[in-house]
Protein backbone atom coordinates (compact mmCIF):
# COMPACT_ATOMS: atom_id res chain seq x y z
CA UNK A 1 0.00 0.00 0.00
CA UNK A 2 2.94 2.32 0.96
CA UNK A 3 4.31 2.21 -2.64
CA UNK A 4 0.95 2.25 -4.09
CA UNK A 5 0.80 5.78 -2.68
CA UNK A 6 4.00 6.85 -3.69
CA UNK A 7 5.40 7.10 0.08
CA UNK A 8 8.93 6.21 1.52
CA UNK A 9 9.25 4.59 4.55
CA UNK A 10 10.54 7.66 6.07
CA UNK A 11 7.32 9.57 4.56
CA UNK A 12 5.38 6.95 6.60
CA UNK A 13 7.14 7.07 9.67
CA UNK A 14 6.75 11.05 9.74
CA UNK A 15 3.44 10.77 8.97
CA UNK A 16 2.69 8.33 11.63
CA UNK A 17 5.51 8.79 14.66
CA UNK A 18 6.60 5.25 14.15
CA UNK A 19 10.37 4.19 13.41
CA UNK A 20 11.51 3.98 10.37
CA UNK A 21 13.13 0.43 11.07
CA UNK A 22 9.50 -0.39 12.40
CA UNK A 23 7.79 0.17 9.32
CA UNK A 24 10.55 -1.62 7.85
CA UNK A 25 10.05 -4.78 10.05
CA UNK A 26 6.09 -4.64 9.44
CA UNK A 27 6.50 -5.04 5.87
CA UNK A 28 8.84 -7.27 6.23
CA UNK A 29 6.39 -9.68 7.94
CA UNK A 30 8.55 -9.93 11.24
CA UNK A 31 6.70 -8.11 13.34
CA UNK A 32 3.00 -7.32 13.57
CA UNK A 33 1.67 -3.88 14.47
CA UNK A 34 -0.47 -2.78 17.48
CA UNK A 35 -3.96 -1.71 17.19
CA UNK A 36 -2.69 1.97 17.79
CA UNK A 37 0.01 1.32 15.10
CA UNK A 38 -2.40 -0.11 12.47
CA UNK A 39 -4.47 2.40 13.68
CA UNK A 40 -2.00 5.28 12.77
CA UNK A 41 -0.41 3.37 9.88
CA UNK A 42 -4.29 3.65 8.42
CA UNK A 43 -4.73 6.87 8.62
CA UNK A 44 -1.81 7.49 6.84
CA UNK A 45 -2.30 5.07 4.21
CA UNK A 46 -5.75 6.03 3.42
CA UNK A 47 -7.63 2.95 4.25
CA UNK A 48 -9.69 1.36 6.56
CA UNK A 49 -8.28 -0.03 9.91
CA UNK A 50 -10.00 -3.13 8.61
CA UNK A 51 -7.58 -3.50 5.80
CA UNK A 52 -4.43 -4.70 8.05
CA UNK A 53 -7.35 -7.54 9.81
CA UNK A 54 -8.36 -9.31 7.19
CA UNK A 55 -5.78 -8.44 4.11
CA UNK A 56 -8.39 -7.94 2.16
CA UNK A 57 -7.60 -5.68 -0.91
CA UNK A 58 -8.30 -1.96 -1.37
CA UNK A 59 -9.26 -1.66 -5.20
CA UNK A 60 -11.08 2.23 -4.34
CA UNK A 61 -8.36 4.02 -2.75
CA UNK A 62 -10.07 7.13 -1.71
CA UNK A 63 -8.06 10.85 -2.63
CA UNK A 64 -5.69 11.47 0.21
CA UNK A 65 -7.01 14.98 0.67
CA UNK A 66 -10.25 13.79 0.63
CA UNK A 67 -9.43 10.82 3.34
CA UNK A 68 -10.17 12.25 6.83
CA UNK A 69 -8.73 9.64 8.70
CA UNK A 70 -9.83 10.02 12.41
CA UNK A 71 -8.74 13.37 12.74
CA UNK A 72 -12.30 14.10 11.59
CA UNK A 73 -14.09 12.12 14.90
CA UNK A 74 -15.25 13.25 17.97
CA UNK A 75 -12.83 13.11 20.77
CA UNK A 76 -14.35 10.32 22.24
CA UNK A 77 -14.22 8.07 19.30
CA UNK A 78 -10.64 8.90 18.84
CA UNK A 79 -9.75 8.03 22.16
CA UNK A 80 -12.04 4.72 22.03
CA UNK A 81 -10.06 3.56 18.33
CA UNK A 82 -6.59 4.18 20.72
CA UNK A 83 -7.96 1.51 23.02
CA UNK A 84 -6.17 -1.67 22.64
CA UNK A 85 -9.50 -3.83 23.84
CA UNK A 86 -11.57 -2.30 21.14
CA UNK A 87 -9.77 -4.19 18.64
CA UNK A 88 -13.07 -6.83 18.36
CA UNK A 89 -15.24 -4.09 17.91
CA UNK A 90 -13.34 -3.03 15.24
CA UNK A 91 -12.41 -6.08 13.35
CA UNK A 92 -16.67 -7.12 13.53
CA UNK A 93 -17.58 -3.52 12.52
CA UNK A 94 -15.47 -3.94 9.56
CA UNK A 95 -17.04 -7.60 8.98
CA UNK A 96 -19.98 -6.60 8.95
CA UNK A 97 -19.49 -3.40 6.79
CA UNK A 98 -18.75 -6.24 3.88
CA UNK A 99 -22.06 -7.69 4.26
CA UNK A 100 -24.83 -7.84 1.11
CA UNK A 101 -26.33 -4.61 1.83
CA UNK A 102 -30.10 -6.19 3.32
CA UNK A 103 -27.46 -8.53 5.42
CA UNK A 104 -25.90 -5.24 6.60
CA UNK A 105 -29.43 -3.21 7.31
CA UNK A 106 -30.43 -6.71 9.02
CA UNK A 107 -27.65 -5.93 11.73
CA UNK A 108 -28.34 -2.08 11.84
CA UNK A 109 -32.09 -2.63 12.82
CA UNK A 110 -31.06 -5.17 15.10
CA UNK A 111 -28.35 -3.08 16.98
CA UNK A 112 -30.66 -0.24 16.52
CA UNK A 113 -33.57 -2.05 18.35
CA UNK A 114 -31.12 -3.67 21.30
CA UNK A 115 -29.51 -0.01 22.01
CA UNK A 116 -33.38 1.35 22.05
CA UNK A 117 -33.88 -1.45 24.51
CA UNK A 118 -31.04 -0.71 26.44
CA UNK A 119 -32.65 3.01 27.15
CA UNK A 120 -35.61 2.55 28.23
CA UNK A 121 -34.22 -0.77 30.72
CA UNK A 122 -32.00 2.33 31.90
CA UNK A 123 -34.89 4.61 32.05
CA UNK A 124 -37.26 2.56 34.07
CA UNK A 125 -34.21 2.17 36.76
Amino acid sequence: MRHRRNLTQQEVAYRTGISTPHISSLERGQRQPSLEYAIRLAEALGVPIGYFCDGAEVTNLPDETAYGGTSDLPSYLKSFFMREDAQPYLIMAHRVSRLEEEDYKIICTLIEVLVQRHRLKELSE
